[in-house]
Order: structure tokens, then sequence, then C-alpha cells
């Protein structure tokens, strides 16, 4: 529900605004000066502020200065009293969204409201596309630089891989059983080495390979790949359930690989939240196959903190997140959204028994297919998530 803060120095005015604004299912703050106004910002968050001009105390252009520096992307619109029209121009000039006359047309005030709201839905629609851009180039940006790194790397590894056959086929070593277990465990060490560097190559230099018939094991595969030493850092337990025998879809195999890595970072999270790096932790990642859908899902459960209540509904949404200033973006899961809505996908999470919970997204096998107008999808998702 939108917030919206009535500001005014007399109360019989603030009351009918915020019972006319309650009717359109606004909900309403109200602050009888600029002090108390500045209160009520910083505990309610308001998206748009209704304000006068002329109060005792701290003025509306005053109070409009404040309110920018603490919170920008507030709207506020200013009332003005007969032959207030220069304290109008600036308020405008300060950053106000708008100003009005009293007696305030209500009509007009709501349209106004509106306005200022699709505002501010567009400059979260730019800001979100900027910081998918931004994303988008660190990420070749990254690519290019593991590409180079893993193509300077093969030559001294073959090198070294040469010189370890040598060594294991030399007669001494052949009659030294310790040493050439020693040898053994380095060449161990060196396959393992290759292999990095081989995943590193493949991430860095298929990222643009686009939508493709593939397995969406795939990307969970290369995801807990990447995040795998994340999780023993924070002593959370990871098991990984893939159903082998699921068909191939029609998938952007880095994009999804991005999600199942937004999910470990969220569970990471909540899991340190719970359990303070102590053990406790656990993980499961999960692909199924849907019969009655005919789709596959792919699910991240953990029993970290519980999704907090009422925050369900905006988990997706840009720049929404329920971590402390500096822990998260809000991002993460909005681009899932989007994501997901490019395969024609369904994403969500559901609360599991045991104090547990999963992430998922389900792609359809045939993307013509709408998952949520599928006969059964949500009975099938119930189901599935009981027997978890």
């Amino acid at each position: 529900m939108v917030k919206v803060m009535v500001v005014d120095d007399e109360e019989m005015l603030r009351t009918r605004m915020k019972s006319l604004l309650e009717l359109e299912d606004y909900e309403v703050f109200t602050a009888e000066n600029g002090l108390q106004a500045l209160e009520v910002l910083k505990a309610e968050n308001p998206e748009i502020v209704v304000s006068d001009i002329r109060m005792p105390g701290m003025d509306g252009v005053e109070l409009l200065g404040k309110i920018k520096a603490l919170a920008p992307a507030v709207e506020v619109i200013m009332l003005t009293g007969h032959g207030g029209i220069e304290s109008a121009i600036e308020a405008l000039k300060k950053g106000a969204f708008d100003y009005m006359s009293k007696p305030v047309n209500f009509d007009e005030l709501c349209i106004a409201i509106k306005r200022a709201l699709e505002v501010q839905a567009l400059r979260h629609q730019m800001m979100f596309q900027q910081a998918q851009l931004v994303r988008t180039e660190k990420l070749s940006a990254v690519g290019e630089l593991g590409a180079g790194v893993a193509h300077e790397m093969n030559q001294p590894l073959m090198a070294i891989s040469t010189h370890l056959e040598t060594l294991l086929m030399n007669e001494i070593i052949d009659g030294n059983p310790a040493l050439k277990t020693k040898i053994t465990k380095i060449k161990d060490q060196f396959n393992r080495l290759s292999t990095i560097v081989k995943r590193m190559h493949a991430y860095s230099g298929s990222r643009n390979e686009g939508f493709v018939q593939d397995t969406v094991n795939r990307p969970v595969q290369d995801g807990l790949f990447l995040f795998t030493q994340q999780f023993k850092d924070h002593n959370i337990n990871v098991s990984l359930e893939l159903d082998e025998t699921l068909p191939p879809v029609h998938i952007d195999r880095y994009s999804l690989q991005d999600i199942v890595i937004n999910f470990m970072v969220n569970a990471r999270d909540a899991l340190d939240e719970k359990f303070s790096l102590q053990e406790g932790g656990e993980v499961r990642v999960i692909s199924r196959k849907l019969e009655v859908s005919k789709a596959v899902l792919v699910g991240l459960i953990d029993n970290g903190i519980a999704v907090k209540g009422g925050s369900e509904k905006s988990l997706f949404d840009p720049f929404f997140t329920t971590k402390p200033p500096g822990k998260g973006t809000g991002l993460g899961l909005s681009v899932s959204y989007n994501i997901i809505k490019a395969h024609d996908g369904y994403i969500n999470f559901a609360p599991l028994k045991n104090d547990r919970k999963i992430f998922y997204f389900v792609i359809p096998l045939d993307r013509r297919n709408n998952l949520l107008s599928m006969p059964g999808f949500n009975e099938e998702l119930k189901a599935f998530f009981e027997s978890l």
C-alpha cells in the first residue's frame, strides 16, 4: 500500500484529507509541523508528501529541502494559499513535484499523486535497467579476464603435466614407492587445477551463446561449483539432488546460472543471520520434472531465517530488500524474475515444514504453455512442497 504523509497546521484540513485519501486506498500519516513531519518521514518512509507552504516554525519550503536531503526519491506536492505563488515557484526550484492552491481540489490532488507515483516508477525502472547494464558490463569484463587468465595458464599447465608424466615413468621413481605416492598426489591436485581452468574458460568464453536446448542441471552444477567455497567458509552443509533424467529445455544457460547464484547468496545470508557462521546451516539444491505441468523445476531449500512477514509480495520488486544497509542491493531477485519471464517460466518461494523455505523457478518444456493457466499446476506445486 502506498504511503502518503499530509503536513498542515490546520487540524480540520489534515483530518479531511486523511479520510479522503484513505478512501483511495492510500496509507495516510499526518503531521502538524515540519519537525513532526521529519519524525514521521524517518519512521514510516512515505512515498508521497503533501505539505502546506505556510506553517509556523519550519515552513514548507525548508521542510522540502530537508526531505530531499533525507529521502531524495520522495515526491513532495506543495499547497499554497492566495498570494503564495512566489513561494510555490521557489519550492519547484528546490525539487517539489507540483504545487496546488488552497482550497484544495481533491480530484486534482489525486491526479497529482498518481502522476508522482508514475514518475517514481519510471525512475526506479531506469535505475534498474542502468544497474542491469552495469552488471552486464562487469560480467563481460570478468569473462574477458577469465578467458585471458585461462589462456595464459594453459601452456604452463601442459608443461607441468608433461613433466609429471615423465617423472612417473622414470625407473628411479618407480622403485621408490613413497616418492611415487607423493608425485601421484601432486598430479591429482594438478588435475583439479586443470578442471578449474577449464571451467573458468567455459564460463568466460560462452556467456553470449544465448538460448539453447540444454538440461537445467548444467547451470545448477556450474553455479554450485562457483559457490561451493562460500558455503564451506560459512559452515553450511550442501546436498545436491538433481534428476539426471530431466529432458532438455530452451534455456539461456548463463542467465539461469546467475539465478542459482542469487539463490545461494540469499540462502547464505539467511543462514548466517540464524546461525552466525556456526554449524547448523543446511542447503539442498534440487531439480525435478513436474509431470502434470510438463515443466522442470529447480529449487534451493535452506533452514535459515524465514522470509519476513508482509514482504512476500515485494520480494521480486526492484530495490526491495530486507537486508541491512550495505548488505544487499535488492536487485538479485528482481533480475532473476526478469530472466525467468524471458524463459516464459515462473519464479517464487514457498515456506516448508520444519522451519525451512524454498526459492525455485519452473520452466515449461514447451514455451507456448502458460504455466499459471496449466490445469493442476498450483496443485502439483503444493503437493511437491508438502513432500519435501
